[in-house]
């Protein structure tokens, strides 16, 4: 009976919604019930399909960005995956699910065919179309369909035993979600000639086609998670291709990078070798270029390879002192012994001024200080590194950046067996986020009176081992922190797991449970009164 009082109250916040926010909701119909989408993913196939644009000095990404957060502060999709702040991931509510499916079925806005048998469907135009078959051995026929002006196909199964060639209208091809992929699937694909989105998921993809570059509007392509070794020179003919997402170890031909003037996004580069600087110095040539991942396997340089990591440490800075890349992330950087953390003093020469860099990530190689031209960065939001010894020096540095929101440091242990953040009330003036992770037990932290006053999610992860610990005595300053809202704790423990420990029903006398009730009388006299949670983990 509440059924259709429920659709009346779904009808209402549906109709509610401008009509580019209903239709970018609509789309999210393509998925199945529980699936988890990226928001990356999902916004490329809103661009792909024409329902964001660059508007108001916004890009076509920004934009759709604003449209994923309104879809989240509308309560129409639930944000899974929050990193600094931001979604990775969404889903549909199954209910809300249910309603957008039929919505879109009754507009042919989308065309679901699944294993249900829905018995012969009239001739219509599919304008976009979902395929599920995971649940059956046979194909699906599509009876009935004209397939000549599908602008979308997304298959969750096994591929079709139709040619992709039948698909001439074709703008978003997505097989993500297609199992057992293999080479010849993807044979004539260079007839779908509007394509503008391709992405493919399977270890069985070895090699792209050879006239891939037929696909002159391709804007979108996304082969991370393939086989493929090797990219193909005619890739450089794809004039309009402004993101790649490629898998680390995939080869980059000579020369081509800087010839693919509409790059925007590169995800990620691989770096096996010192001779790949050369290629790294192409990107100063993407004058659109606005985020790159690079994942270097290298090992520290010795006496013979001294110029050529000097070369290296060269195309770094030229990458840091760019005016167009506002996300750079470096992964791994060198296989280097923990005994010498890197330097990255000479990375640059001068103080980078002019750079827009938004976001900054080394991680999984561990420097040895934060270099003094960081706090340069006037427009860094979002920093992380992992830095052998955190020094008092670090922080004062770090403090320096204006505009620095979210803060990720994994450290080994602090100077002297301490960790102090100084409170001059000048340092940290934007910091809203903090994340510490210590891997050695005895380092103490201490957050002094005034230090991060903007600071509304801490997070701490540290051991916990024996009652002499420097920790087992302290609340770590958290008094100080008055603008709290969120507190996450990370115990590391050699006896227990508790993904959601409460101390107040541990019946055992333990460091952790002194340490976790001591921590949590002091922030809930907080003014803002913050969540609390605690984690145990080995």
């Amino acid at each position: 009976p509440d059924v259709g009082n429920m659709t009346k109250i779904l009808s209402f916040s549906y109709f509610d919604l401008p009509h580019h926010l209903r239709t970018c909701f609509s789309y999210l119909s393509v998925f199945p019930e529980d699936c988890e989408i990226e928001k990356k993913h999902l916004i490329n196939r809103w661009i792909a399909e024409g329902f964001v644009h660059e508007e108001n000095g916004q890009s076509a990404y920004e934009a759709g960005e604003r449209y994923f957060n309104d879809l989240i502060n509308r309560s129409l999709i639930q944000p899974v995956d929050i990193k600094y702040g931001q979604a990775r991931v969404c889903r549909v509510h199954d209910i809300l699910l249910d309603f957008i499916t039929c919505k879109a079925a009754e507009e042919n806005f989308i065309t679901s065919v699944d294993s249900v048998d829905h018995g012969p469907v009239s001739d219509y135009k599919v304008r976009r179309l979902c395929v599920d078959n995971r649940n059956i051995q046979e194909n699906i026929l599509l009876r009935g369909l004209i397939l000549s002006h599908v602008r979308s196909l997304t298959i969750f199964g096994n591929f079709l035993q139709i040619p992709l060639s039948t698909f001439t209208a074709l703008r978003v091809l997505d097989l993500e979600y297609c199992q057992m992929l293999q080479d010849h699937h993807l044979a004539y694909i260079e007839k779908l000639f509007h394509l503008k989105y391709l992405k493919v998921n399977s270890n069985l993809i070895t090699e792209l086609p050879q006239k891939i570059g037929e696909l002159r509007y391709l804007e979108t392509l996304d082969i991370s998670r393939t086989g493929i070794a090797e990219l193909p020179p005619n890739i450089v003919r794809l004039q309009r291709l402004a993101r790649l997402y490629v898998c680390h170890r995939t080869i980059f031909p000579d020369g081509i990078i800087g010839q693919m003037q509409s790059l925007e996004e590169l995800d990620k580069f691989g770096v096996f070798s010192y001779k790949h600087e050369k290629p790294l110095k192409e990107f100063g040539q993407l004058t659109k270029l606005r985020s790159l991942t690079i994942r270097c396997d290298l090992h520290w340089s010795t006496d013979s390879e001294g110029s050529q990591a000097d070369d290296l440490d060269s195309c770094m800075e030229s990458l840091i002192s760019s005016c167009t890349v506002r996300n750079l992330r470096i992964l791994k950087l060198y296989n280097s012994p923990l005994s010498c953390p890197m330097s990255l003093d000479s990375w640059c020469s001068a103080a980078p001024t002019t750079n827009r860099l938004q976001k900054f990530h080394i991680t999984f190689c561990y420097i040895s200080k934060v270099p003094n031209w960081m706090s340069s960065l006037r427009n860094l939001k979002e920093l992380k590194l992992y830095i052998y010894s955190l020094r008092p020096e670090d922080f004062e540095i770090l403090g320096e950046m204006p505009s620095l929101i979210f803060l990720n440091l994994k450290t080994f242990y602090g100077t002297n067996g301490r960790i102090y953040v100084c409170g001059d009330n000048k340092g940290f003036s934007s910091l809203k986020c903090f994340s510490l992770d210590i891997i050695y037990s005895g380092t103490a932290v201490e957050f002094e009176a005034g230090s991060m006053p903007k600071l509304e999610h801490l997070k701490l992860e540290f051991p916990l081992i024996e009652m002499e610990s420097p920790m087992s005595a302290s609340e770590l300053g958290i008094r100080h922190l008055s603008n709290l809202t969120k507190v996450d704790l990370v115990f590391l423990s050699c006896f227990h797991y508790d993904s959601n420990y409460d101390p107040a029903a541990d019946k055992e006398d333990s460091i952790i449970k002194s340490v976790a009730t001591l921590i949590k009388a002091v922030a809930e006299a907080l003014p803002n009164n913050p969540t609390i949670k605690f984690e145990l983990r080995w």
